[in-house]
């Protein structure tokens, strides 16, 4: 067949408008289509986020960990202040916020 006449053909022009037409409703449309593919992108993006976030945490605690397996006093202190305790001979305050009832 001679392709001058195939590309004068409506019903090849036709099918080619129906099959653009069908394959952009289905990317569109579909569950697995464009719209999918933008929650993703952003879920990867709220996971990266997170991740950072992480990354710089575990950075913190090791850097916390290797000061005490250096045993630096000043590390210990604020640890044990933090859970309560007091040197002989110190008094703990403890204040509410105002508004605060027991």
């Amino acid at each position: 067949m001679n392709t001058s006449v195939l590309l004068k053909s409506s019903t090849l022009w036709g099918a080619l408008a129906f099959s653009g037409i069908a394959s952009t409703a289905i990317l569109l449309f579909s569950p697995g289509g464009v719209g999918s593919l933008h929650k993703r992108q952003a879920e990867l993006l709220d996971q990266q986020r997170q991740l950072v976030k992480m990354r710089r945490a575990n950075l913190e605690l090791s850097e916390e960990v290797k000061r005490l397996a250096a045993r630096d006093p000043e590390l210990y202190e604020a640890l044990a202040r933090q859970q309560g305790l007091a040197r002989p001979g110190e008094t703990i305050y403890t204040f509410r916020e105002r508004g605060a009832r027991r």
